[in-house]
């Protein structure tokens, strides 16, 4: 399985603790025709360490069943590999493309742990893995070494890469072969990324303007550098600038909630944003609304 393209990390839609399957239907309808190139539920805009096994079960199901013939990459992290195991069952049952694995948190670990931990998963699990590395939130990252040898494992295909490291995302794709796909998920460094050689973004903003952080990664690859930088600081620039400093997950549901989709409110322990926070998303929204070309 080749992956590639703008995938985007979906929210997950609440009412209350509850997940809003049908605003999740709708709202990953609208991704689907806009052109997003892949589907990734349960990341950490998707709030997967706040939602229990079922909730999650819910999410990949609904977001499976609109996905159309649009790739569905499953976030399965969790901290112990019986409950990664878990989900990534959930996930195939659920009709998944891959599951996505974040290094564990709160224990500290090293490479050797880290090794150990994600061979036991794929070794028997039923999708094909894609690597998770977010040091910043898990406090362990990913080595050049360590993903090379990972690498080497038939059922570990690729890695989401959100440590703002370039030269380490360059690193990578020199030292894996063609077929371990490569995903850039700090957006701004979207067309540095591509340029290094990564198959695609998994890009938050493509939840507030699909079709346009879609188009970029359409535009690199069709020789088209003109559009691809215009989009980039139109839009996805900006976004990033927005939302620096404040939780991005919260931030998304905001921000998506202005295009017209009503995902509900972040689950705690992420804090509702304050009136100056929200005016200043309002501002963002606003100013790229005007500026997209479609």
């Amino acid at each position: 399985m080749q992956l590639e393209g703008t995938v985007c990390p979906i929210p997950t839609p609440t009412t209350g603790q509850n997940v809003d399957t049908s605003a999740l239907a709708k709202y990953t309808t609208h991704l689907v025709d806009s052109g997003i190139h892949g589907l990734f539920p349960c990341g950490s805009i998707g709030e997967f360490s706040s939602l229990s096994r079922s909730q999650r079960l819910h999410v990949l199901e609904t977001v499976a069943e609109r996905a159309d013939d649009i790739p569905v990459l499953a976030g399965c992290g969790h901290t112990s590999i019986e409950d990664v195991r878990d989900h990534v069952d959930d996930a195939a049952g659920a009709g998944a493309d891959a599951a996505v694995v974040v290094t564990p948190y709160y224990l500290s670990t090293n490479q050797h742990g880290l090794q150990r931990f994600f061979d036991v998963i794929a070794d028997d699990s039923p999708l094909p893995v894609v690597l998770y590395n977010i040091p910043a939130l898990t406090g362990e990252g990913l080595s050049v070494d360590l993903v090379t040898r990972l690498a080497e494992h038939p059922n570990i295909v690729g890695l989401k890469d959100t440590s703002g490291d370039l030269t380490f995302l360059y690193d990578i794709v020199e030292a894996t072969p063609s077929s371990f796909d490569i995903f850039q998920g700090a957006s701004e460094l979207a067309i540095a990324s591509l340029d290094a050689g990564a198959d695609g973004l998994i890009a938050g903003p493509a939840n507030v303007f699909p079709r346009p952080v879609a188009q970029l990664h359409d535009s690199y690859r069709a020789d088209n550098r003109a559009r691809a930088n215009q989009i980039m600081n139109a839009v996805v620039n900006p976004v990033v600038s927005a939302m620096n400093d404040l939780p991005t997950a919260a931030a998304i549901k905001y921000l998506v909630s202005l295009s017209g989709y009503d995902i509900g409110e972040p689950l705690p322990p992420l804090p509702q944003l304050s009136d100056a926070q929200r005016e200043a998303l309002d501002r963002c929204y606003e100013s790229v609304q005007a500026s997209v070309v479609p």
